[in-house]
């Protein structure tokens, strides 16, 4: 077959030619090595096919845990060091969050108390936030699944259809294994700035579990040059603030998972990335395939339906963020370095750093609230013109969370 009429062929054609033909697909040649016929335009090699079969199956983990697997594989991404929490360090954190629940106590009537606060390692965090995030990238685990399972059964060769229509189940694991992998790997990198439970706004963590990431809070303290016990207590009122807020209004947690799901409804797989694929798989060295998959090889396109979902999410992200940003603030009066340690945090969630990038790469997902200070400025207003009881009665309801609309124009609000 000529060059030209290669470059025609589908990418999975391309794919399962190299994988399972011994010249590739469309040869014109209608015996496997072994004189046995084969669907016309495959050579189709039995014992290949039978050792590529069993490699997919172990490389993808079929039978394992996803939760597990991908607890596992961001537990091997998670950076070094990670040095264990020594005894200082936890008595100050002890210290930085008794100090913060006082302060929320007068900045807010929202219940700050009966919190277990803790000082975590990298690894803690990833093992102690995993089951949070598989509960909020479901809705994508599971489009992405039947999203793949679609293409198979599109875009498989017609030659090769009768041979895999068995392996339906196996597919279906690899579709997790897949997920589980990149999420590992992405939570994993997300481990190395992270700093508290709730940093990304979303409750990862039961509502009485409070933590901040004690290695990362020293890096961040000195990057921006702040006494680490102010940039502590800081941050221990920020994490409370959050786990206060998703207390008192619940639905606030449901109303992410919406705006997930209705992004994840839209998910396709980009099949020029497998095409891509295509040209360097190397059939005896398979395992090559788990390193492209952790790459993001499946990361589909962003629609235009999946922009205005995660815009919804950004904004929802937003709206938390500019809150507990307005409260926290005012509660911390007292540290002389609270401008400098809001300023940097704004900017720090305004912007991806490498770890977001990585995250949205494996995942597809940005949690940058980008109009944080679009909405700490209504929250601001609200509580100029009403008070701490019309800043707060935002999240007595649903309806009355802010819009887009409302964040570029806080008075018509």
């Amino acid at each position: 077959m000529s060059d030209d009429n290669n470059n025609e062929q589908n990418p999975f054609e391309q794919i399962f030619g190299m994988l399972f033909g011994a010249n590739g697909p469309g040869s014109g040649q209608g015996e496997d090595k072994y004189g046995n016929a084969g669907p016309q335009g495959f050579q189709i090699d039995p014992a290949m096919m039978s050792t590529i079969m069993n490699q997919m199956q172990g490389l993808f983990g079929q039978g394992a845990d996803p939760q597990a697997q991908a607890t596992s594989i961001a537990q091997k991404s998670v950076p070094s060091p990670d040095p264990a929490v020594g005894d200082e360090a936890v008595k100050a954190t002890t210290d930085a969050f008794r100090l913060a629940e006082l302060w929320l106590a007068e900045a807010t009537e929202f219940s700050v108390s009966n919190r277990t606060a803790r000082t975590v390692t990298r690894a803690e965090w990833v093992s102690e936030t995993m089951p949070g995030w598989q509960k909020f990238v479901l809705p994508i685990k599971a489009n992405m699944s039947s999203a793949l399972t679609e293409t198979l059964e599109t875009q498989v060769p017609a030659e090769m259809k009768g041979i895999l229509a068995g392996a339906s189940s196996m597919f279906g694991s690899m579709s997790d294994s897949m997920f589980a992998m990149q999420i590992g790997q992405a939570v994993g990198a997300l481990s190395e700035s992270v700093l508290t439970g709730t940093e990304v706004g979303l409750p990862l963590l039961p509502h009485d579990t409070a933590v901040l990431v004690e290695t990362n809070v020293e890096k961040f303290a000195s990057e921006i040059d702040v006494d680490a016990s102010e940039v502590r207590i800081f941050l221990a009122a920020q994490e409370l603030a959050h786990l206060a807020l998703f207390e008192r209004a619940p639905w606030l947690s449901a109303q992410v998972e919406t705006a997930l799901t209705r992004y994840a409804q839209g998910l396709k797989v980009d099949t020029s990335q497998i095409e891509d694929m295509a040209t360097q798989i190397d059939p005896s060295n398979i395992s090559d395939l788990s390193d492209n998959i952790r790459q993001g090889l499946f990361n589909p396109p962003t629609t235009e339906d999946q922009k205005k979902a995660l815009t919804n999410l950004e904004n929802l992200l937003a709206v938390i963020a500019g809150w507990v940003d307005v409260v926290v603030y005012s509660a911390c009066a007292h540290l002389p370095g609270r401008d400098q340690i809001r300023e940097a945090l704004r900017r720090r969630r305004a912007t991806a750093g490498p770890a977001e990038k990585t995250f949205s790469t494996l995942v597809g997902l940005e949690f940058n609230p980008r109009r944080l200070r679009d909405a700490a400025a209504l929250f601001g207003y609200l509580e100029t013109q009403g008070g701490t009881e019309a800043r707060d009665k935002v999240f007595s309801h649903p309806d009355l969370l802010p819009t887009t609309q409302d964040l570029d124009d806080p008075l018509v609000y």
